[in-house]
Formats: C-alpha cells, structure tokens, sequence
C-alpha cells in the first residue's frame, strides 16, 4: 500500500504533537552532549525533519547538519536529492571511534517515544555513526534496507517495524541480505552466533528506550555483519 504525502505530514504533525506533550510532561532521559556539525550554516534540531521544513530553513544551501536523533521524512529525502543537498548528522563533541568506514542505519516505520529517545542517544552509547530516517510504509522500508546492504553503504541496519516478521521474510529474498526479527537482546545475541544478520528487524511495541538502545549497541558490539555466499 502506498501512503500519500498528505498522508504523511499527517503522520508527522501527530508525531510531533505527541513529542511535544511528552517533553512538557517532564519524562528524563540521559542528557545529551553538545553536538556539532562541519561545513554547515543551517542545523535542524527538530525531531522530525520534513521537506516543508528544509524549504523554510535550508533553501538555497549546499548543506545542512541534524541533530543526531532527527528523523527524515521521504519528502525531505526526495527534497535533498532533488536539491542536491548534502546532510551532516551531528554528532559529540568526543569523535566516534567505532564504526567510522559506514555508519549504521535506522529506518523507523513504527514510531514511539522509546524509538525517538533511543535515536537521540545511539550515537554516543554506540560510539559509531548513524543514519535515521522514517519510511511511509513495509514494502519501501524493507526496499530501503536491501538497497543500502547491496551498496554497502551501511555496516548494518535496523528496521523498527510492527510487522517485523514479515519485513524480515521479504528482505530475505535478496542473496546480500541476511535478515531477522528479533524479540530481545538474549535473543539477538542468539541470532548473531547463529547467522551474523546484516538487518535486524524490530517491532517497538511495548519496548522500552533502554531494551531498544541496547539492542542497537549489541548489534553494533557484535562487529560489522556480512552475507555468505
């Protein structure tokens, strides 16, 4: 199925409302170092980064920085192509040390709050560079997925998805690709010794941020994936 861009910003507008409610309803999580980007003159710190956004704030630059947990909208995926503008994901003042060939990827289709301060901070528990970015619908994160592995412009990447199962099947299909869902950090560590994924697929539903950011470190700890022959 695919969702219009009306559709969306929809999406968008309602993640942010619900963002904003939880901030102001004084929920913590660990603090945040300074961040910064190189060559840049627009930041985004927004938590979702849409192409309406980057009209209004990035017209006519050659680049511009996020904020580490910032989230990237198709729309603004296509804005940036189409412009021709190139993106820098802020990071710590403390360079990573891992990770600095590729970076990991998160491709969120189902959102929470848990999804959103998990991305905040991956960066800096991980100690190794990542992409974020939303997806409108299964089909096109999972295509998403299986093009970054067959570029190898990703070390690995994370699919958080309530289908989880089901994405996991359909990436499978490509020989690059060695893809499952995984339930917990016990089981993808499991998973790992077994068949060394490149994709791991992750339904967030009532998981917390700590149980989500330390599936992303194992997976990161369990070193750079590959796909056998």
């Amino acid at each position: 199925m695919q969702f219009s861009e009306e559709l969306v910003n929809q999406v968008v507008a309602n993640v942010l409302s619900t963002l904003s409610r939880q901030g102001q309803g004084g929920q913590t999580t660990a603090s945040v170092p300074p961040v910064t980007t190189p060559n840049t003159s627009v930041v985004l710190s927004e938590k979702v980064i849409t192409a309406d956004l980057l009209a209004e704030k990035a017209k006519g630059q050659s680049a511009v920085g996020i904020a580490a947990g910032s989230l990237l909208t198709p729309s603004a995926k296509d804005y940036l192509r189409e412009f021709k503008i190139d993106v820098h994901r802020a990071t710590s003042t403390a360079a990573p040390q891992k990770g600095q060939g590729s970076p990991w990827r998160a491709i969120v289709l189902s959102n929470s709050i848990a999804v959103e301060n998990a991305l905040t901070t991956i960066e800096q528990q991980t100690g190794a560079r990542w992409s974020q970015e939303l997806s409108s619908s299964l089909e096109d994160s999972v295509k998403e997925a299986i093009s970054s592995l067959c570029r190898a412009d990703a070390a690995g990447v994370v699919l958080f998805a309530s289908a989880a199962e089901k994405a996991a099947c359909l990436a499978n299909r490509n020989q690059k690709v060695c893809a499952a869902a995984i339930q917990d950090v016990n089981h993808l560590r499991t998973v790992v010794a077994q068949m060394s994924p490149n994709l791991i697929c992750v339904n967030p539903e009532q998981k917390s941020f700590m149980e989500l950011r330390n599936l992303m470190k194992t997976f990161v700890n369990a070193g750079v994936p590959t796909k056998g022959n």
